[in-house]
């Protein structure tokens, strides 16, 4: 069996990420590392790699450590080919009756990017589209923050952004962000049957000049006690009032 480049595999760590892999593309999985106990733990797993003549190795914790430069990993490592995204315009043209995606302007951080992930698969968002210098969406850490919703929800990179706006336009989506002193509540708020939803990096939050792009502005209302939320959590607050009007 050939095996796909090292550039084109990725290291997907922790119980929930390396399972639902193995639940949605395990024609993908090219080796596993387990530490002892998850020779019982992934049961299924192992009779597939061994039916299927592929790789395994049962290795300790530190080895597996060292594999994943990560301490969170749950004792199994899996090697995969890297997942197939759709193009960016199929996923603003093919999309569902009421429909939200997710937009990132720099947030690069893995774990923050594999929170909103989460989310996203949780509460049913079509896609993310997010800016980075690497595509850190198919890192094993946001893939191990996911929790298995890295499978779920296609993150696009991308470095382009008025060329996003631009398929918005033509694909009659609605721009929306997030603003700490201005714009309308969520809870009043009436969501759009197809919107992007933008959000940016933490600390700086959306640029200015993104900011006078949308179509609107939302607010998330609090006690006031700190300025803001951050990225992930801001992201949650929103998909469950988006959600919740779906219901």
């Amino acid at each position: 069996m050939k095996h796909a480049k090292k550039n084109q595999e990725t290291k997907v760590y922790g119980r929930n990420a390396c399972l639902k892999v193995f639940e949605k593309r395990r024609e993908d999985i090219v080796r596993a590392y387990v530490n002892q106990d998850g020779v019982f733990l992934y049961k299924d797993l192992m009779k597939f790699l061994a039916d299927q003549k592929l790789a395994y190795h049962i290795v300790n914790n530190d080895e597996i450590e060292g594999i994943t430069k990560a301490t969170h990993h749950e004792g199994i490592c899996l090697i995969v080919k890297n997942k197939e995204l759709p193009e960016l315009k199929t996923l603003l043209h093919a999309n569902p009756y009421r429909t939200l995606i997710l937009a990132l302007e720099e947030v690069s951080n893995p774990h923050n990017l594999g929170a909103i992930m989460r989310s996203a698969a949780h509460f049913g968002i079509s896609g993310i589209i997010y800016e980075a210098k690497v595509p850190v969406a198919n890192s094993g850490a946001a893939m191990r923050t996911a929790e298995g919703g890295a499978e779920v929800v296609p993150a696009i990179q991308v470095t382009d952004w008025a060329h996003v706006l631009d398929l918005a336009k033509r694909n009659n989506f609605k721009t929306l962000a997030t603003s700490s002193h201005d714009g309308e509540s969520i809870f009043d708020f009436e969501f759009p049957e197809k919107a992007i939803l933008f959000l940016g990096a933490e600390g700086e939050g959306l640029s200015n000049s993104m900011m006078k792009k949308m179509n609107k502005l939302l607010s998330i209302p609090g006690t006031g006690e700190v300025e803001s939320l951050n990225v992930s959590n801001a992201t949650t607050a929103i998909l469950t009032e988006w959600f919740r009007q779906g219901l």
